[in-house]
């Protein structure tokens, strides 16, 4: 089972919560599946796969995401 995190930012910034993300991964030492990211008008959507539900969870507690579980590996819940 694949647990996907999606995480919603306002604003056009992609670095700071990119360099936040990738620094809180670094001191979990959390290697996630796949890390995306969809530009929209105004914001963007990170969904960020892991494998583990308990790092899925962390992760979307500490960037106030939500967890969508997928049983199908690479598949993004609509």
């Amino acid at each position: 089972m694949v647990h996907i995190v999606e995480v919603r930012r306002d604003g056009e910034a992609l670095a700071t919560p990119m360099v936040q993300m990738q620094t809180w991964l670094d001191a979990a030492r959390i290697q996630p599946t796949i890390f995306r990211m969809s530009l929209l008008p105004g914001g963007t959507i990170f969904r960020v796969e892991f494998m583990a539900a308990s790092e899925a969870e962390a992760f979307a507690r500490a960037f106030a995401g939500r967890v969508i579980r997928d049983a199908r590996a690479g598949t993004i819940a609509a």
